[in-house]
Order: C-alpha cells, then sequence, then structure tokens
C-alpha cells in the first residue's frame, strides 16, 4: 500500500508546511512507509530555488511532478492531480489530505475489504448533517443527484483505493464530473463531484469507520480515542477572526515551520501526542444555536457587532425587550 499526498504550493501559503507536518508524523508511525507526493512543476520548482522549501524531500519515498500550462492556477492543478492519481500510481493507495496529522500506524487498511471508500463527511449521514441544505442546493445547481441519492456526503480527506478498475472508473469520472463542475457551472468543489462520481460508478465506494479521517471539528471527537488520521481542516481558518482549536492548525505555529524550514523540536513533540493539542473552546450545547451557526443571518450578525457595534447593541436591545415580553406572556 502506498501513502498519497498532492500538493500544490508557493512560499506564500502554507501548503507545504502542512503536508511536511502529516508526512513526518506518518514516518514516525511507519519508519517503512512508501510515502509519494505528487507535485505540479511550479511547486517542484519552488522547492530547488527556496532552500527552506527541502525538507520535505528526507522523508518521502518518492516526488512526482506534473506539467502544466503556465495559465492553469494552482486550485485547478490541485483538483486535476488529485482527480487522476491513479494516472500516476498503478498500485493501490490511501490518499491523505495534507491538512492532517498521522496518530498511528496504518498498515491495517490494507484489511479493508472494500476496493474503493472514504469516511462520512461530518462522520454522519445527511439527514443529521448541518450543512444538508447546503450540500443539496450546491447538488441542484451543479445538475447533481449523488448526495441526495445516497443519502450521505462521503469526505474526499482520505480515500482508500485498491489496484483495479473499479479505482481507474472511480477517478476517472470524478475528473470528468469536475471539470464539468469547474468550467460548465465554475464551481472548484472536488467533493461534491467525488460523491457525484461514486453515485454514477454505482455506489460502491464503502464507509471506512470515522477513526481512518476523524474530522475533530465535524462530530469527529466521537473517534479521538482511536484516531488513525486527524483531518483538521486548514481552510476553516482562513478567516481573520477564526480561532483554531486545534493547536497544529495555527498559523503562527506553521509559520515557524516556514521560517525555519524543518519541524522544531518543541512542534515534532505536539505532533508525536496529536490527540492532546487542543485550545480552550467555548461549547455549544443548544440545538437551536448549532443549526444556525452557519447561517448567513449568524455572519451578518457577528459583522454588525464588529463594524457597528451601536446597531448591534440596539438591535440586541430591542431583541431582548420583544423576548421578555414573550416570556411574560407565556407564563
Amino acid at each position: 500500500m502506498k501513502f498519497v499526498y498532492v500538493l500544490t504550493s508557493t512560499p506564500n501559503d502554507l501548503y507545504y508546511e502542512q503536508c511536511l507536518m502529516s508526512v513526518w508524523s506518518l514516518r514516525q508511525r511507519m519508519k517503512d512507509a512508501e510515502i509519494i507526493v505528487i507535485v505540479d512543476d511550479k511547486t517542484y520548482v519552488s522547492f530547488t530555488q527556496d532552500n527552506k522549501r527541502t525538507e520535505l524531500s528526507k522523508w518521502t519515498n518518492q516526488i512526482i511532478k506534473i506539467d502544466f500550462e503556465d495559465s492553469v492556477t494552482n486550485v485547478e492543478r490541485s483538483r486535476l492531480i488529485k482527480t487522476s492519481i491513479p494516472d500516476y500510481i498503478e498500485d493501490s493507495f490511501l490518499y491523505i489530505d495534507c491538512d492532517t496529522i498521522i496518530c498511528d500506524d496504518l498498515s491495517e487498511i490494507e484489511d479493508i475489504p472494500f476496493q474503493t471508500a472514504g469516511v462520512l463527511d461530518g462522520h454522519c449521514m445527511l439527514n443529521e448533517h448541518i450543512h444538508k441544505k447546503y450540500f443539496l442546493q450546491r447538488d441542484k445547481k451543479l445538475g447533481f443527484k449523488g448526495t441526495k441519492t445516497a443519502e450521505c456526503n462521503i469526505n474526499g480527506g482520505i480515500i482508500l483505493a485498491k489496484a483495479g478498475n473499479e479505482s481507474k472508473t472511480l477517478f476517472k469520472t470524478w475528473n470528468e464530473v469536475w471539470k464539468y463542475s469547474a468550467y460548465k457551472k465554475h464551481d472548484f468543489h472536488d467533493q461534491s463531484a467525488l460523491n457525484e462520481a461514486n453515485y454514477r460508478t454505482g455506489l460502491k465506494m464503502g464507509f471506512l469507520d470515522g477513526k481512518w479521517n476523524c474530522q475533530i471539528s465535524h462530530g469527529g471527537l466521537a473517534y479521538l480515542e482511536d484516531a488513525k488520521i486527524i483531518h483538521y481542516y486548514s481552510s476553516e481558518f482562513s478567516g481573520k477572526n477564526y480561532i483554531p482549536y486545534y493547536k497544529l492548525a495555527d498559523k503562527a505555529l506553521q509559520n515557524r515551520i516556514k521560517e525555519a524550514g524543518f519541524i522544531p523540536e518543541d512542534i515534532q513533540d505536539m505532533i508525536l501526542n496529536p490527540k492532546f493539542q487542543f485550545n480552550k473552546v467555548h461549547l455549544i450545547n443548544d440545538q437551536r444555536i448549532v443549526s444556525i451557526m452557519q447561517s448567513p443571518l449568524t455572519f451578518t450578525l457577528a459583522d454588525i457587532k464588529t463594524k457597528l457595534p451601536w446597531f448591534f447593541n440596539i438591535l440586541e436591545s430591542q431583541a431582548a425587550f420583544f423576548r421578555g415580553i414573550g416570556k411574560k406572556l407565556k407564563r
């Protein structure tokens, strides 16, 4: 079994550093693992031009370079490579997103009976998913039926693909569906295309146990104790107002790796104890609030409080007034 990463990165982002952390963590758990990183030509050139981007090669068995026209963006390069992995890897492989930390030996993945498989997004079926409405609206816009038919969404962060026609067919279809999604509908997400490809190829993807893709911000805490791979979703912290709940997702920490060109010893210690790297967080147990946390109304109120605090105070006072009246009437 080969372990495959896809990396498109420039010295101005932190994707290289995230990939380095994940690859390094895998190497510590599996000394003899065959680790392959597939990169585009611009990313590959950056390894030779920046002496602080050479560490990755020390921990991998192979770095494969894929050439593109200069006009192809980094997002496109990443998606085009990811959806075509069997074109470059003939054997069975486990694809792993860069924003992950490996917690344990992964060799038992070879015993999984599925030919292709992934972990449920959010560790739940569609009806329980906080983003159900969003998934269905996006599929409707794209003309897809996969998510609704399967009643679930498979997360694209970890994908098991054993050598054979099933894997090749899934990825070939995924590549075709993604190109349609991106170039015809201007939607560059790869997960919606993956689930549509799974639908179009007969819903053959199996469901891996949540420990293989422990999405710690999306119901993954139930799988943390036995987690093989922690997926911390680096994209969640792209906004300036987001505070990472997971210490290894912190941009400041990843920038330290960028500045050093390697993983400092104290960060190595953190990576070796990945299940204990959490910041203090505010837990919300009220299901009414959880259900609207991703609502545009919630973000609008947050923006109003930040930019127009006086107006927010007026709205808050009025809401408190009417809520008080409501409580009195209820009594």
